[in-house]
Order: C-alpha cells, then structure tokens, then sequence
C-alpha cells in the first residue's frame, strides 16, 4: 500500500530519500489519527508507506521523533498562518491574543495533534526554539509599543508557554470549555504589565482571523478525555 498525503505533495519534486520521509510523515499522521499514539506502531508506519522497517530507522530514531518532527512541521505551519493572518493587526496585546487564542482553538478541534503538540513541546527544541521565536516578536513588539512593562527574558518566555500549554491540556480533559483561551490570555495580558481593564477586552474579544489550511491535522473521528492524550 502507497500513501500520499500533503508532506509527499510537498516534497514530490525532491529526491528519493526526501520523498521517502514524506510519506513515512504522512503515513505516520494516518496512524496516529487512526490508533491513536500509544497503540500506533513503527511497523504499521512502515507499511502503510510501503516501506521496509529498516528503511523507517534510516530516517526517524523511534516513533518518538517522527512524532517529533510531524508535530513541529504542523506547529509551524499554523504559526505561520497565523502570523500571516495578522499581518493588520499592529496592536501587540491584540496579536498576542489572536495568536494564542486560535492557535489553542486549532489544537482542540483535534484532540489527537492537541495532545502531540503537548507531548512534543519540551521534548523537540526546534518546536521549543520556533513557538518563542514567534512569540517573542509580539511581546518585543508590545514592550516597544508602551503596552507591556515587564521586561521579556527567557524566564518568562518559559513561563507564558507552560502557561499556555496548561491551558489546552485543560481543555483537552474537558476540565475547562472553550474559555480556557480568553482565559490564559488575559492573566499573561495583566501578567506583562497591560491594564486589567483592557486585557479583559482584547481576551474576550471576537477572533476574525480566516484562511487556516487543515489539511495535515491528524483527523480524530471520536474525540476523547483524556484516555487517549498522548502525555
């Protein structure tokens, strides 16, 4: 069996070991959106891409990094879209919103990828180094536009990410609903320095951001609690 999907697409006019990851990645999104990740297996990977299992450990350690590298690969597309989708919104505090507030929105819809991203957020540093890249350019963003007063270091990088991660892990228990957004949202807002008043606001405020591609979410057909996180 041959599998093709939008990482084959993307790398259909590359060599035969670049389209060989490819498919290995798109398979593995099939497999984990299928079984989930505990019950997903190398060899499956491996077969449903129609290739041998050594061929899989050329190109991916264990199931751990192709997870890896599937979820950094999604993460940054949708930070990029996201980003893009902004490109009119000068206001940091309201960027910072926005971007938090769909970015969690896109993880819950698919519980799967929600709990990935969770499990691969410390674990993978390019997804660690590429999520602080593009918040650190809004909070830079808002200390330069007089909105945010404390100072932006590594520390508190850190802090906002746990933060916001806390938040989905939440909502994907189904321990909080879909407020768990606005909510993480507005405490980082008054956390940075932004008036109270105004970080309710911009938290709360409608999301009119549009154009996402969903394409490469891993498809969870029968969303569940937290018996299939991936944590």
């Amino acid at each position: 069996m041959n599998i093709s999907g939008p990482f084959a697409l993307e790398a259909r006019n590359l060599g035969k070991s670049a389209r060989t990851r490819a498919r290995l990645m798109d398979a593995a999104v099939a497999v984990f959106a299928r079984d989930g990740f505990e019950a997903a297996s190398v060899n499956e990977i491996a077969r449903l891409a129609d290739v041998a299992n050594g061929t899989f450990y050329v190109h991916f350690k264990d199931k751990d990094a192709i997870a890896a590298d599937v979820t950094f690969r999604i993460a940054n597309d949708f930070a990029r879209q996201i980003d893009e989708a902004m490109s009119q919104i000068e206001d940091a505090a309201e960027r910072f919103s926005c971007a938090t507030r769909q970015f969690m929105e896109l993880a819950a819809a698919q519980p799967r990828w929600g709990w990935a991203l969770i499990r691969s957020a410390w674990y993978a540093p390019e997804l660690h180094r590429q999520m602080e890249s593009f918040m650190r350019a809004d909070l830079d963003r808002g200390v330069k536009q007089g909105l945010f007063t404390r100072t932006i270091d590594p520390f508190i990088i850190d802090t906002i990410l746990s933060m916001i991660f806390s938040a989905l892990a939440a909502r994907l228990r189904g321990d909080v609903g879909e407020e768990a957004a606005s909510r993480v949202s507005e405490l980082v807002l008054c956390m940075l320095g932004y008036p109270s008043a105004q970080a309710h606001a911009v938290a709360w405020s409608p999301i009119v951001l549009k154009g996402f591609n969903t394409q490469v979410l891993p498809r969870d057909p029968k969303p569940r609690r937290a018996a299939t996180s991936l944590v």
